[in-house]
């Protein structure tokens, strides 16, 4: 018999498209004048419920008209959006929808080469870039056969600007084209209105395809306990913060998707754009802003637990959260003293693009500070299994699975992956968890799991463990071949080494773990580690170059 945890609560997800629920149902109370999107730096240039839905529209009447997005009908017109942070993003992604087309953001880090794979594995004849971003993006175009009339500049400052490289209309038009409305489950179930591309820190990104019914479901079902508080607050006479974040993650995952484009139009609350993320105007905006609500990484969160730099640039958070990668609770502790004056404690989330987001929420008015992921969200189904697809007992590590509301179609164009990663129903997450004493815990990746003479190695645990020293700013660990087929865990250290050396890394590991878990494939200082535009580490690249050196190594 299966062992399924899942939340004691069940609840309705209704059944309207994302626009419909967001702009004209009882279910998105936020009032037409609220600010919803600003520049950071010039908060006079914003749009409220009512601007946003108006330009939308504008320019989903000047992708239909001029580009004929949606015009053969929804769910095939996929427009890549390549764009740092700006406020009329939001705008872009209800206009594609509205339109009828598919909404495709790209990393702002991308090559031309990365580009246009992704313009041409999700057969895009359309591409839309921020300013700065243009030169990758004609390139890109080109090389996936695009001429530069097909290549969009949007521009949310000085000026509101929808326009082609070649060419001089105005996609945003004067006129306006509303959406077609769904209420047909099944529709809504097989519709596609996001196309987003997993990291790729295991091979090529894979394009997930999001529907209407995942997009719906992934705003109702957290909800629920946060009206419930709410209510409670206000019934005992309390004021409700205002929200207020700060965007500095790229819109290419569901981070950025959800966290900024799609949720602040559900509770109210305000974004605030970066164009880009650097440190020092992150923390200075923060302080400046107000910001009361924040979601960042773990990698944001260690600079600002070990950072000098930061003071009381987050007295006004209220509100932390975190997810993309496992934060143990040491880091947790540790950032949670810098965080609201010592009274803001992270929630740690956990999910990932093929479930449209969080599947695990801390409950507003709860915490934990023990590293766990949070508890499940209704509606949302976990096993924990072996190889074999059987259940493990409590308290011992398996690989997540999932299935619910949330949980996408599968891999657009790509059956064998799709196959893979969905099984009976379940979503093979490839993360490893545990369930200890009815809390949940990501340990490790499965596919970053090291063997050495048959005991598995987590290079998570090494990198948490690297990561308390003092002296180590950040820590990553990746697997290098050894006789005997075994791999050993090699460490790339960030560090000040002034004050440690190798020998130095390796005895402190010495001294906290196992024999069998000890640097065994040395030890390499780098400036920066590679991550990916959302920070995530780029284990892949760590592993290649560690190939390189090793080579280079036996040759002298």
């Amino acid at each position: 018999m299966s062992r399924i945890y899942r939340n004691p609560r069940t609840v309705d997800i209704p059944d309207l498209d994302i626009l419909t629920l967001l702009f004209d149902s009882e279910h998105c109370a936020t009032p037409e004048d609220a600010r919803l999107h600003s520049e950071a730096t010039n908060p006079n240039n914003y749009l409220t419920k009512a601007t946003l839905r108006e330009t939308s529209e504008k320019i989903a009447h000047g992708l239909r008209s001029q580009y004929g997005i949606g015009a053969n009908g929804p769910n095939k017109d996929a427009v890549v959006v390549f764009s740092t942070g700006q406020p009329l993003a939001a705008a872009l992604l209800y206009g594609v929808v509205a339109a009828g087309g598919v909404f495709s953001a790209a990393s702002p880090s991308f090559t031309p080469p990365e580009l246009a794979r992704q313009i041409k594995q999700g057969l895009s004849n359309l591409l839309v870039c921020s300013p700065d971003l243009e030169s990758v993006a004609v390139q890109a175009a080109e090389a996936a056969g695009l001429g530069k009339d097909r290549v969009l500049v949007l521009q949310s400052s000085p000026t509101w600007s929808l326009a082609p490289v070649q060419g001089s209309n105005q996609v945003i038009s004067s006129k306006r084209l509303t959406w077609k409305r769904i209420t047909d489950r099944k529709e809504l179930e097989d519709s596609l209105a996001i196309l987003l591309y997993s990291s790729g820190t295991t091979g090529e990104p894979k394009g997930v395809m999001v529907s209407h019914r995942n997009l719906v479901a992934e705003l109702i079902l957290p909800s629920v306990q946060g009206r419930e508080w709410a209510a409670k607050e206000i019934e005992a006479g309390r004021t409700l913060p205002e929200g207020r974040t700060l965007a500095h993650l790229p819109i290419a995952h569901i981070a950025g998707v959800f966290g900024y484009l799609i949720s602040p139009l559900f509770s109210g609350s305000e974004v605030c754009w970066m164009r880009k993320f650097e440190w020092k105007s992150f923390l200075e905006l923060n302080k400046k802003l107000k910001i009361t609500v924040l979601y960042t990484v773990p990698s944001i969160y260690l600079r600002m637990a070990k950072s000098p730099d930061v003071t009381d640039h987050f007295k006004y958070l209220q509100a932390a959260i975190t997810g993309a990668a496992p934060m143990d609770e040491k880091l947790q502790k540790a950032a949670n003293s810098r965080l609201g004056e010592g009274e803001t404690h992270i929630a740690q989330t956990w999910g990932l693009s093929e479930t449209t987001g969080a599947v695990t929420t801390m409950p507003r008015g709860e915490y934990d500070d023990t590293g766990s992921i949070s508890p499940l969200l209704p509606n949302i189904d976990l096993r924990i299994v072996d190889d074999d697809m059987n259940d493990v007992a409590p308290g011992q590590e398996g690989e997540l699975i999932l299935r619910g509301p949330v949980v996408t179609r599968g891999y657009f164009r790509n059956p064998e992956a799709t196959r893979d990663a969905f099984r009976d129903g379940w979503f093979c997450t490839g993360d490893i968890g545990v369930d200890r004493g009815g809390k949940f815990y990501v340990v490790d990746r499965k596919k970053e799991l090291l063997k050495y003479k048959g005991l598995q190695i987590a290079p998570a645990e090494l990198e948490n463990t690297l990561i308390t020293h003092p002296a180590i700013l950040e820590a990553a660990v990746c697997g290098v071949a050894d006789e005997g087929g075994s791999e050993v865990p090699r460490a790339y250290v960030v560090a000040d080494q002034s004050k440690i050396n190798e020998q130095g890394v390796k005895d402190f590991i010495a001294s906290r773990l196992a024999p069998y878990k000890q640097l065994r494939g040395g030890v390499v200082f780098v400036d920066v580690l590679p991550k990916n535009a959302i920070g995530k580490l780029l284990r892949r690249e760590l592993r290649e170059r560690a190939k390189k050196e090793l080579k280079l190594t036996s040759k002298l």
